[in-house]
Protein backbone atom coordinates (compact mmCIF):
# COMPACT_ATOMS: atom_id res chain seq x y z
CA UNK A 1 0.00 0.00 0.00
CA UNK A 2 1.57 3.22 -1.30
CA UNK A 3 1.93 5.83 2.09
CA UNK A 4 0.26 9.21 0.78
CA UNK A 5 0.58 12.54 2.58
CA UNK A 6 -1.83 15.49 2.89
CA UNK A 7 -1.13 19.00 3.20
CA UNK A 8 -2.83 18.68 6.70
CA UNK A 9 -0.40 15.77 7.19
CA UNK A 10 2.51 17.34 5.94
CA UNK A 11 2.02 20.65 7.89
CA UNK A 12 1.25 18.35 11.25
CA UNK A 13 4.78 16.58 10.76
CA UNK A 14 6.49 20.43 10.24
CA UNK A 15 4.97 21.48 13.44
CA UNK A 16 6.27 18.59 15.50
CA UNK A 17 9.67 19.10 14.50
CA UNK A 18 9.96 22.46 15.01
CA UNK A 19 8.52 21.62 18.51
CA UNK A 20 11.26 19.18 18.99
CA UNK A 21 13.50 22.26 18.26
CA UNK A 22 12.01 24.25 20.65
CA UNK A 23 12.31 21.55 23.35
CA UNK A 24 15.97 20.97 22.63
CA UNK A 25 16.53 24.54 22.76
CA UNK A 26 15.07 25.18 26.56
CA UNK A 27 16.49 21.83 27.52
CA UNK A 28 20.23 23.75 26.63
CA UNK A 29 19.04 26.81 28.26
CA UNK A 30 17.62 25.15 31.29
CA UNK A 31 19.50 27.90 33.69
CA UNK A 32 17.52 30.44 32.39
CA UNK A 33 14.03 28.58 31.91
CA UNK A 34 13.73 27.86 35.71
CA UNK A 35 15.06 28.47 39.37
CA UNK A 36 18.31 26.85 40.54
CA UNK A 37 15.74 24.17 43.34
CA UNK A 38 14.56 22.71 40.26
CA UNK A 39 17.41 21.45 38.64
CA UNK A 40 18.10 18.01 38.32
CA UNK A 41 20.88 16.42 38.89
CA UNK A 42 21.94 15.60 35.36
CA UNK A 43 21.70 19.40 34.37
CA UNK A 44 24.03 20.59 37.09
CA UNK A 45 26.63 18.25 35.87
CA UNK A 46 25.98 19.34 32.32
CA UNK A 47 26.17 23.45 33.63
CA UNK A 48 29.28 22.87 35.59
CA UNK A 49 31.33 20.47 32.67
CA UNK A 50 30.12 21.41 29.66
CA UNK A 51 28.00 24.58 29.27
CA UNK A 52 29.07 28.12 28.12
CA UNK A 53 30.84 28.48 31.47
CA UNK A 54 32.22 25.07 31.75
CA UNK A 55 35.04 23.60 28.85
CA UNK A 56 36.56 20.33 28.12
CA UNK A 57 40.00 20.71 27.19
CA UNK A 58 42.73 18.76 26.18
CA UNK A 59 46.51 19.80 27.18
CA UNK A 60 49.62 19.88 25.04
CA UNK A 61 52.84 19.32 26.16
CA UNK A 62 54.69 22.75 26.13
CA UNK A 63 57.30 23.23 23.10
CA UNK A 64 60.27 20.98 23.83
CA UNK A 65 58.84 19.37 26.98
CA UNK A 66 56.74 16.29 26.00
CA UNK A 67 58.44 13.63 28.46
CA UNK A 68 58.58 10.85 25.88
CA UNK A 69 60.78 12.51 23.72
CA UNK A 70 63.09 14.60 26.63
CA UNK A 71 64.01 11.63 28.93
CA UNK A 72 61.44 13.54 31.51
CA UNK A 73 60.19 10.20 32.11
CA UNK A 74 56.36 8.66 31.94
CA UNK A 75 53.65 11.51 32.28
CA UNK A 76 52.37 9.70 35.31
CA UNK A 77 55.87 9.92 36.69
CA UNK A 78 58.70 12.86 37.29
CA UNK A 79 56.28 14.68 39.84
CA UNK A 80 52.76 14.26 37.87
CA UNK A 81 49.79 13.83 39.70
CA UNK A 82 46.91 11.63 38.70
CA UNK A 83 44.88 13.13 35.47
CA UNK A 84 41.49 12.89 36.86
CA UNK A 85 41.60 12.73 40.29
CA UNK A 86 38.69 15.54 40.24
CA UNK A 87 38.45 18.16 43.29
CA UNK A 88 36.10 20.49 44.84
CA UNK A 89 36.51 22.72 47.60
CA UNK A 90 38.28 26.10 47.51
CA UNK A 91 41.78 27.82 49.30
CA UNK A 92 42.74 29.63 51.66
CA UNK A 93 45.58 32.17 50.75
CA UNK A 94 45.89 35.73 50.07
CA UNK A 95 46.92 37.97 47.14
CA UNK A 96 50.20 37.10 45.28
CA UNK A 97 52.45 39.12 43.21
CA UNK A 98 52.55 39.24 39.21
CA UNK A 99 54.85 37.03 37.40
CA UNK A 100 55.56 36.67 33.55
CA UNK A 101 53.51 35.74 30.23
CA UNK A 102 52.75 32.95 28.13
CA UNK A 103 54.76 32.53 24.90
CA UNK A 104 53.14 33.07 21.54
CA UNK A 105 50.66 35.31 23.45
CA UNK A 106 50.90 38.68 22.38
CA UNK A 107 54.32 38.73 21.79
CA UNK A 108 55.48 37.78 25.14
CA UNK A 109 58.22 35.01 26.63
CA UNK A 110 59.43 33.53 29.28
CA UNK A 111 62.61 33.51 30.24
CA UNK A 112 64.89 30.35 30.11
CA UNK A 113 62.54 29.34 26.90
CA UNK A 114 64.31 31.44 23.87
CA UNK A 115 63.09 34.04 22.08
CA UNK A 116 60.04 33.23 20.26
CA UNK A 117 58.93 30.30 22.44
CA UNK A 118 61.54 27.72 21.08
CA UNK A 119 62.04 24.56 22.78
CA UNK A 120 64.08 25.51 26.25
CA UNK A 121 65.65 21.57 26.20
CA UNK A 122 66.14 21.09 22.64
CA UNK A 123 64.22 19.36 19.67
CA UNK A 124 60.88 19.35 18.20
CA UNK A 125 59.80 21.70 16.19
CA UNK A 126 58.50 24.72 18.46
CA UNK A 127 54.78 23.74 18.57
CA UNK A 128 53.30 21.48 21.10
CA UNK A 129 52.11 18.06 20.83
CA UNK A 130 49.09 16.62 22.20
CA UNK A 131 49.60 15.02 25.31
CA UNK A 132 46.86 12.43 27.41
CA UNK A 133 45.48 14.74 30.09
CA UNK A 134 42.17 16.40 29.59
CA UNK A 135 39.92 18.04 32.22
CA UNK A 136 37.42 21.14 32.28
CA UNK A 137 38.03 24.40 32.40
CA UNK A 138 35.34 26.27 34.56
CA UNK A 139 34.18 30.11 35.34
CA UNK A 140 33.84 29.41 38.96
CA UNK A 141 33.18 33.36 39.91
CA UNK A 142 29.78 33.19 37.34
CA UNK A 143 26.49 33.56 39.35
CA UNK A 144 24.84 30.16 37.54
CA UNK A 145 27.97 28.28 38.35
CA UNK A 146 27.77 29.71 42.00
CA UNK A 147 24.25 28.29 41.92
CA UNK A 148 25.01 25.00 40.81
CA UNK A 149 27.65 24.00 43.22
CA UNK A 150 25.85 25.98 46.10
CA UNK A 151 28.93 27.86 46.90
CA UNK A 152 31.11 30.93 46.15
CA UNK A 153 35.06 31.53 45.72
CA UNK A 154 37.12 32.23 48.32
CA UNK A 155 36.98 35.94 50.04
CA UNK A 156 40.73 36.81 48.91
CA UNK A 157 39.48 36.54 45.08
CA UNK A 158 37.08 39.26 45.37
CA UNK A 159 36.96 41.96 42.45
CA UNK A 160 38.86 39.08 40.28
CA UNK A 161 36.86 36.64 37.78
CA UNK A 162 37.86 33.40 38.79
CA UNK A 163 38.52 30.67 36.42
CA UNK A 164 38.65 26.70 37.65
CA UNK A 165 41.18 24.22 35.93
CA UNK A 166 40.13 20.64 36.77
CA UNK A 167 41.41 17.24 36.24
CA UNK A 168 45.03 18.35 34.74
CA UNK A 169 48.52 17.93 36.73
CA UNK A 170 50.88 20.56 37.43
CA UNK A 171 53.89 18.30 35.41
CA UNK A 172 56.95 19.20 36.07
CA UNK A 173 56.05 20.92 39.72
CA UNK A 174 56.54 19.14 42.99
CA UNK A 175 54.24 16.45 43.92
CA UNK A 176 51.50 17.36 45.86
CA UNK A 177 51.98 16.57 49.44
CA UNK A 178 48.45 16.78 50.79
CA UNK A 179 48.65 17.08 54.83
CA UNK A 180 52.40 17.48 54.41
CA UNK A 181 51.99 21.27 56.02
CA UNK A 182 56.26 21.71 56.33
CA UNK A 183 58.15 24.66 55.39
CA UNK A 184 59.93 23.59 52.81
CA UNK A 185 56.00 22.10 51.32
CA UNK A 186 54.71 25.57 52.04
CA UNK A 187 57.21 27.17 50.20
CA UNK A 188 57.38 24.75 47.11
CA UNK A 189 53.70 25.32 47.14
CA UNK A 190 53.90 29.13 47.02
CA UNK A 191 56.44 29.00 44.26
CA UNK A 192 54.42 26.76 42.24
CA UNK A 193 51.17 28.57 42.14
CA UNK A 194 53.48 31.95 41.72
CA UNK A 195 54.77 30.03 38.94
CA UNK A 196 51.11 29.15 37.53
CA UNK A 197 49.58 32.53 38.90
CA UNK A 198 52.76 34.06 35.47
CA UNK A 199 51.66 31.32 33.12
CA UNK A 200 48.09 32.37 33.23
CA UNK A 201 46.55 35.07 30.93
CA UNK A 202 42.73 35.85 30.26
CA UNK A 203 42.24 37.92 26.90
CA UNK A 204 39.80 39.60 25.03
CA UNK A 205 40.05 38.25 21.26
CA UNK A 206 41.91 41.36 19.52
CA UNK A 207 42.24 43.18 22.31
CA UNK A 208 43.63 43.43 25.74
CA UNK A 209 45.17 40.60 28.15
CA UNK A 210 45.87 40.39 31.67
CA UNK A 211 48.29 38.28 33.59
CA UNK A 212 46.35 36.57 36.80
CA UNK A 213 46.68 38.12 40.16
CA UNK A 214 46.13 34.92 42.24
CA UNK A 215 46.32 31.40 41.81
CA UNK A 216 45.45 28.80 44.18
CA UNK A 217 45.56 24.74 44.14
CA UNK A 218 42.32 23.76 45.91
CA UNK A 219 42.72 22.45 49.01
CA UNK A 220 40.78 18.75 48.46
CA UNK A 221 42.87 17.96 45.20
CA UNK A 222 46.63 18.10 43.79
CA UNK A 223 45.01 18.35 40.36
CA UNK A 224 42.45 21.42 40.80
CA UNK A 225 43.40 25.19 40.34
CA UNK A 226 41.80 28.26 40.92
CA UNK A 227 43.09 31.54 38.71
CA UNK A 228 41.84 34.87 39.90
CA UNK A 229 42.10 37.65 37.10
CA UNK A 230 41.42 41.02 38.10
CA UNK A 231 37.75 42.63 36.72
CA UNK A 232 39.67 46.35 37.09
CA UNK A 233 41.78 45.71 34.75
CA UNK A 234 39.73 43.73 32.46
CA UNK A 235 36.13 44.52 31.85
CA UNK A 236 34.02 42.11 30.07
CA UNK A 237 31.12 42.72 27.94
CA UNK A 238 29.11 40.88 25.38
CA UNK A 239 29.94 42.88 22.49
CA UNK A 240 33.36 41.71 23.15
CA UNK A 241 32.24 38.56 22.00
CA UNK A 242 35.14 35.84 22.66
CA UNK A 243 37.59 35.95 26.12
CA UNK A 244 40.41 33.20 26.04
CA UNK A 245 41.80 31.64 29.02
CA UNK A 246 45.42 30.05 28.71
CA UNK A 247 47.48 28.92 31.16
CA UNK A 248 50.79 26.37 31.70
CA UNK A 249 50.80 23.56 34.31
CA UNK A 250 54.04 22.87 34.55
CA UNK A 251 55.07 20.84 30.86
CA UNK A 252 51.46 21.48 30.42
CA UNK A 253 49.64 24.02 28.14
CA UNK A 254 46.05 24.55 27.70
CA UNK A 255 43.69 26.79 26.35
CA UNK A 256 39.75 27.31 26.89
CA UNK A 257 37.27 29.40 24.85
CA UNK A 258 34.13 31.32 25.56
CA UNK A 259 31.76 33.08 24.07
CA UNK A 260 30.63 35.73 25.71
CA UNK A 261 27.38 36.24 23.97
CA UNK A 262 26.35 33.07 25.23
CA UNK A 263 27.25 33.28 29.51
CA UNK A 264 24.03 34.89 29.91
CA UNK A 265 21.54 34.76 32.87
CA UNK A 266 18.59 35.90 33.13
CA UNK A 267 19.53 38.73 30.20
CA UNK A 268 22.67 39.48 32.58
CA UNK A 269 26.65 38.75 31.45
CA UNK A 270 27.76 36.27 33.90
CA UNK A 271 31.30 36.09 34.35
Amino acid sequence: METQFTRRSLLLFAGTGLAGVRLNAAATDFWNKKPPSQWTREEIDRLITKSPWAKEVKATYAPGENPSSNGGGSPNGGGGYPPNSGGGGYPGGGRSRGGIGIPGIGGLSIPGMGGGGRPRNGGGNGRGQTSPYQGTVRWESALPIQDAMKSDPPEEFGGHYVISVNGIPLMGGARYQGEDDSASSRRQEEDDMDRLKGLSLLEVKGKNHVQAGIAKRQVSSGSSFLIGFSKELLPLHTQDSEVIFTTQLGHLVLKAHFLLKEMLYHGELAV
